[in-house]
This record gives C-alpha cells, structure tokens and sequence, in this order.
C-alpha cells in the first residue's frame, strides 16, 4: 500500500493526466511502430519480447507481423510471477487483469533467452529510468535476465518526464522507442 506522501505514486497520477487523447494515441503508435520497423531490422537480435497495450499504452501487436524473422515472445502473468511465451499476436487470450496474453499451453522462453525487451511504462526519462503501474512485474522478470539483453522502453512523447524516482532493483532503460524516434538513454 502506498502513502499519500509516495512519490512515485503521485507521478503516476500525474502521469495518467497527461496521457494523449484517443486519436493522439494511435497516431503516436503507429510512429513508434514505424520507428521501430526501420531500426529492429539491422540488429541481431532474435527473440524479442513485446506487450499486449493496455489503455495509455502504445499499440505494439502489429509490428510482429512486420517482422516474421524474429522470434516473439509475449508476457504471461501467474500470480506475482511474469513469464514469457512463445506466441503469434493473433493468438493471444484475455489473461490477468485482462490483459491479452499468451495462453497457458504456450511455449515457454526462458526469460534468460530474450536478447531484446520492448517494455511499457506510465513513464521514462532520457536517461532511461521508468516508472511502471507499481506492480513491479516488469521490475522482476528484468532483475532475472541476462545482463547483456536490451531494454527498450515504449512510450508517448507525453510519457518522457525530467525525473523519476528510483530504487536500488530499477533497471535503466538502453533506449527509448516514442514518436519522434529511437532514443539512447545516458
């Protein structure tokens, strides 16, 4: 439980008043996804890990068509534990918090194995911190990877903010995929 004097807890209410409109959303979206279609294919890496949206979240699902060569993997929340499975987009199922995700018999990726993590967030800084909805699903699963994979944060150019607060488990951002393009975080 938080307290009132929280302060990621109060960045995340701020946060969720400065999401874009509908129409805004999937404008941006469909920028990242493009951004993201023109960068993915001159790296290496093979099995990538993307998200179904939530609301507030960047639509990702259609970038995995576009890329058939890779392969793609799709978080699977069993209690206080995210997994990762193997899965085509289409193939995704209402799951926790009816969030679509892979089905139960889906091949499981060792969360070891994945080279590259597009990860949501209610918000990030350039220099790569990012604030997730408080569950810390996304916090555990990247504190079990290995420490050469790349995380990319996804995001609203409404989503980038100056200052995030931070605990000694966040693991920064390398980069982050929004509207305007690909950014490094330093």
């Amino acid at each position: 439980m938080t307290s009132p004097a929280d302060p990621k807890a109060a960045l995340r209410r701020h946060l969720r008043l400065l999401r874009p409109a509908m129409d805004a959303q999937v404008a941006q979206a469909t920028a990242i996804r493009r951004e993201l279609r023109t960068w993915l294919p001159g790296l290496p890496f093979r099995i990538i890990a993307s998200f179904a949206a939530l609301p507030g979240e960047p639509a990702l699902l259609p970038l995995t068509a576009d890329l058939p060569d890779r392969r793609w993997v799709f978080p699977r929340v069993e209690g206080d534990r995210m997994t990762f499975h193997f899965a085509d987009a289409s193939a995704l199922v209402p799951g926790s918090f009816g969030i679509p995700e892979p089905a139960a018999e889906a091949p499981t990726c060792p969360v070891e194995d994945i080279e590259l993590f597009l990860c949501p967030g209610m918000g990030f800084t350039t220099a790569g911190h990012r604030i997730g909805r408080g569950k810390g699903y996304y916090d555990r699963a990247l504190a079990r990877s290995n420490p050469q994979a790349t995380r990319v944060g996804v995001c609203f150019g409404e989503q980038i903010v100056a200052d995030i607060p931070t605990d000694p488990h966040d693991l920064p951002m390398h980069f982050l995929a929004h509207p305007a393009g690909i950014l490094e975080c330093r």
